[in-house]
């Protein structure tokens, strides 16, 4: 390879949970498209897992703003008949298989991983193979709302429990640079008004987020949505034009991260003995 040669640099997207607010995630990607700055890693936690699964499976932001708008929680979930949680989730499980093409992970275009967490330890699980959507609908099972999902013998949660931006996540699968998107804010202005809302707005307060963002991320994108609340579908646009907003005004910043990774990259190629260099120097 000529060391003179521009090093490609791997972006990886860490998409956190934050229900409909996860919306603002379909705008940070159509952004990067645009600026040919497309992530290479792909990584979410509960509605972030939803959105990168469907980009990592080859859907564009546009296919997935329009998938978005579609939805209806009346379609998708209905009471449960059980006492592990308020809605079962047989609708949603059968929606996002056919959104996702029935796909493995092995299946996808980009490596993407979702975050959930083990009922029975506590502990972060990394999904990365098997069912997508199964993964997903771990990933963003609610306690309370949605029940667990059995997989692999593991009783999984919504994600957002232990590491609602999972940004270290997106560094081990080999990315150069970190952008994590953090969508989960403060408390909406419009306060809950139903143990569904409660239990919803609960599943994102993860104490200490902000801290290990600031280690694990190269850069952090918060869209403004904390004006509305996470469960308010009616504001998807609403928050698929913050998250456009918040990438917008960061591509500089981006694109001179990339160029710096690229020149100690480059610098560093330069700094390893060739092997002509190695065997010369052997006695």
């Amino acid at each position: 390879m000529d060391l003179d040669e521009t090093p490609e640099i791997r972006i990886g997207l860490a998409l956190g949970g934050g229900a409909v607010r996860g919306a603002a995630h379909v705008g940070v990607l159509e952004v990067l498209d645009r600026a040919g700055l497309e992530p290479a890693v792909i990584t979410g936690t509960s509605a972030g897992a939803l959105v990168g699964a469907l980009y990592a499976a080859g859907k564009p932001p546009s296919e997935i703003l329009k998938l978005a708008q579609t939805l209806r929680w009346a379609r998708l979930v209905r009471p449960a008949r059980t006492r592990k949680a308020l809605f079962e989730t047989s609708k949603l499980g059968l929606f996002l298989e056919t959104a996702l093409d029935h796909a493995t992970f092995d299946d996808l275009r980009l490596p993407f991983a979702a975050v959930a967490c083990d009922l029975a330890t506590g502990e972060e699980v990394v999904m990365r193979d098997g069912s997508v959507a199964q993964a997903v609908l771990a990933s963003a099972a609610v306690p309370g709302v949605f029940p667990p999902v059995d997989r692999d013998g593991q009783m999984l949660v919504d994600g957002s429990l232990v590491n609602i931006v999972p940004a270290g996540v997106a560094r081990r699968l080999g990315a150069d640079i970190v952008v994590a998107v953090d969508v989960s804010g403060p408390l909406p202005r419009r306060p809950p008004a139903t143990i569904l809302h409660i239990m919803v707005a609960v599943s994102t307060l993860q104490p200490g987020g902000t801290g290990t963002l600031a280690k694990d991320a190269d850069l952090v994108l918060s869209p403004e949505v904390d004006g509305y609340a996470f469960w308010e579908l009616s504001r998807i646009g609403e928050f698929e034009q913050a998250g456009r907003s918040a990438t917008e005004e960061a591509l500089p910043l981006l694109r001179a991260l990339t160029e710096a990774a690229a020149a100690r990259k480059l610098w560093e190629r330069t700094r390893q003995p060739t092997a002509t260099q190695t065997s010369s120097s052997i006695p």
